[in-house]
């Protein structure tokens, strides 16, 4: 461990210890609600409803005042006061208010975090809240809160949940134009990247199309090709009764072959290894990428504003199989899904933070912070259809009353936002869940990844950057790099991930 690395955990220890007595020595010596398991908070004397203070993070401004927060207020019966800041201030907001004392009653950390604070008593156990006033929490992620969630057998984080349903999207006006079949092999998916760079897909007489669109800024981007030869990005297999990162795993290598022949033929982003994700996205939106491995509710949902055709490209998704009938996407692990969502050792009302937790995962509570207000902002027709209602079927008026913003503080899993996506990004959804390949998981970090996680990351990058562009030995590079990995750490991390996976399974048989 670096001595940099070093104090800065140390300074981090201490600093929740300081929280820690802080917190016990404000606390009244009657109130037993802030400390370890919540008990039941005494009522209020006065007839004011408890107020409960909310940490937010946002992407966009909108007023603080607004029809929806009023109405999460009014159902609730709870003053529920949320400060929203963007997502990059985001931990420096949160971090500032648990040093002063002002923490939250609610807020969310990741899942390193999560940890953290719960043996430094920053935050408390929710069993005791669940189980009496988490009834929707419990129905909608119950069997989540599994894993980083629990700790010493005390939950205390509510995970998001969220599956994007990452796929590989084609052009499927590109494959009808050019008289051509959706492609389920590697073979198959080839003469497709040529035809959608080679034979003018478009139409449009220019040399100017992308057969498939990658960027180092997105993971997802790859997920499909090295699922083809059986292997699981940024994840872990089991290899002779160790645990082994990705880029370690049979078929690694195998896949960077293939890449190195798209490349040499021009078949993939000839700016892949700089261009940002951004800069990536936009080659889509613009009309220039034939394949994209991404989120589907980006691709056939969120993003459909953004293309500038006329008419809208079409897409459709499919798995590409490898040589060994392999192919697909990463299993979804819904109890590591951060960020993961507490309530603070110091809450005054924890009874009501549940609540109101407890309101905005339910159905009608996703509704009203998803939608706005039913016959307001939206309503129903009379084929039982969602419909806006002008002016807020435009997103910035709907934003301005209130709609979107909150439904970030809870996430209901299978709620409004993923009910109102259309067929196509359901079937895709579907397709991404219903076909995995297999890997090993582990919930907790090995010790040295918090040192040289990074560092081996980055190697790891730059060998696939330079080996899908090199005329070289692909063979003899990778053992190279592979020598250099184990070398620089990568030992270390096998080991100790190998002992988290055989305590990990342990308990689950117990």
């Amino acid at each position: 461990m670096n001595k940099k690395a070093s104090l800065k955990r140390i300074n981090l220890f201490f600093l929740l210890i300081l929280l820690f007595v802080s917190a016990c020595s404000n606390s009244n010596a009657g109130n037993e609600a802030n400390s370890g398991e919540a008990s039941a908070s005494q009522p209020s004397p006065s007839a004011e409803p408890p107020t409960v203070r909310i940490l937010m993070k946002k992407a966009t401004e909108f007023p603080e005042n607004n029809p929806v927060i009023q109405e999460i207020r009014k159902r609730t019966g709870v003053n529920v006061q949320v400060e929203s800041v963007v997502t990059a201030d985001y931990g420096n907001r949160l971090n500032t208010m648990i040093v002063s004392g002002n923490a939250p009653d609610i807020f969310e950390v990741s899942k390193a975090s999560l940890k953290e604070m719960a043996e430094n008593g920053v935050i408390m156990p929710l069993n005791d809240l669940l189980a009496s006033n988490g009834a929707n929490l419990m129905e909608n992620k119950g069997k989540y809160m599994k894993g980083p969630a629990t700790i010493d057998g005390k939950i205390y984080g509510i995970p998001y949940g969220w599956f994007p349903g990452s796929a590989l999207a084609i052009r499927k006006d590109w494959l009808d134009h050019l008289g051509l079949e959706v492609p389920e092999t590697l073979e198959e998916y080839e003469k497709v990247l040529r035809a959608f760079v080679k034979e003018d897909p478009d139409g449009n007489g220019l040399n100017d199309t992308i057969g498939l669109g990658l960027t180092f800024g997105a993971n997802q981007n790859w997920t499909h090709l090295f699922a083809a030869f059986g292997v699981p990005i940024t994840r872990q297999v089991l290899l002779d009764d160790k645990v082994v990162p990705w880029m370690l795993a049979p078929g690694y290598l195998d896949a960077i072959k293939y890449l190195n022949k798209l490349h040499k033929e021009g078949l993939i982003d000839p700016e892949f290894a700089t261009v940002p994700a951004q800069q990536s996205y936009e080659k889509v939106w613009n009309g220039k990428v034939g394949a994209y491995n991404f989120n589907a509710d980006g691709i056939t949902q969120n993003w459909l504003s953004r293309y500038v055709e006329n008419p809208k490209p079409e897409f459709v998704y499919t798995v590409i199989k490898g040589p060994n009938g392999q192919g697909g996407y990463l299993k979804p692990v819904f109890e590591d899904s951060a960020p993961y969502t507490v309530i603070s050792s110091k809450a005054k009302h924890p009874e009501a933070a549940t609540k109101v937790l407890d309101f905005l995962v339910s159905e009608e509570g996703y509704r009203l912070t998803w939608a706005g207000l039913e016959g307001v902002h939206h309503k129903w027709n009379d084929k039982g259809e969602f419909e806006w209602i002008p002016p807020y079927d435009d997103a910035v008026q709907l934003r301005n009353a209130g709609g979107y913003m909150y439904s970030a503080i809870m996430y209901r899993m299978g709620g409004l936002k993923d009910q109102l996506f259309n067929k196509v990004t359901i079937e895709a959804r579907k397709l991404a869940l219903e076909n995995t390949i297999e890997d090993v998981y582990i919930y907790d970090l090995p010790e040295i990844q918090k040192d040289v996680g990074t560092i081996l990351s980055d190697m790891e990058v730059e060998f696939r950057m330079v080996a899908i562009t090199s005329n070289g030995d692909l063979d003899a590079m990778y053992e190279s790099f592979k020598k250099k990995y184990l070398a620089e750490g990568g030992d270390k991390w096998i080991k100790q991930a190998t002992e988290i996976y055989k305590a990990q399974k342990q308990a689950e048989n117990r």
